[in-house]
């Protein structure tokens, strides 16, 4: 089934001036936020989707270019850059560097305030705050009983394991704080704050 309808283009003004690697992260992450598959087929939908004068084939406008996303993806892979992680057929996750270049893109795109993202973003989010304030370490913290939260109960808020890759849990750390202050959720954004520096030998990688 098609993902294309998932996206709306971003006029061309707001993207001519930007090249294309930085555009394919910006791609990946919505596709993340939408709990799809990162995939190499989705990860060309969306490219062209979201900007479809840079990713279309030449001489067919309506038809998107894989293999440029293809030439990107194997850019941002390279050890020198290191923005995503992953193989095509395994899919793809961004890394601390890839991250840093999201929130570049997304300030070159005017994507500054919460009124401008899609309402089901929102909708998701707040799902996602609902699920860390039901968290154990949550209520624990609320209570006031800080030496009862685990490492454990850390990984929960996280929605991972102590098995995890460190990655993962410095990743969904920083994904987490950046929703609760779109949301402007700030007793979340403290705990979260919090819980970094308690425990921060296995959120290594974090920063606010």
């Amino acid at each position: 089934m098609s993902i294309s309808g998932e996206f709306q283009p971003f006029p061309y003004d707001q993207y001519k001036g930007i090249v294309l690697d930085p555009l394919v992260i910006y791609a990946i992450n919505e596709i993340a936020e939408r709990g799809i598959d990162i995939s190499f087929e989705n990860i060309v939908v969306a490219s062209f989707a979201l900007f479809p004068k840079k990713f279309s084939l030449q001489g067919y406008p309506t038809h998107p270019d894989s293999s440029r996303v293809d030439h990107v993806l194997r850019r941002c892979l390279y050890k020198t850059r290191g923005w995503l992680r992953g193989k095509c057929r395994q899919g793809f996750m961004l890394t601390d560097a890839g991250i840093e270049v999201l929130q570049d893109v997304k300030k070159a795109l005017s994507i500054v305030s919460k009124s401008k993202k899609e309402y089901s973003h929102t909708r998701r989010y707040d799902r996602i705050i609902a699920e860390v304030r039901r968290s154990p370490a949550f209520v624990k913290y609320q209570q006031g009983n800080y030496d009862l939260i685990t490492a454990s109960d850390c990984c929960h808020t996280l929605q991972c394991t102590l098995d995890s890759d460190p990655h993962i849990r410095a990743t969904n750390i920083r994904q987490l704080h950046m929703i609760a202050t779109d949301l402007e959720q700030n007793d979340i954004t403290v705990f979260l704050d919090w819980l970094r520096d308690r425990f921060s030998h296995i959120v290594k990688g974090h920063t606010r």
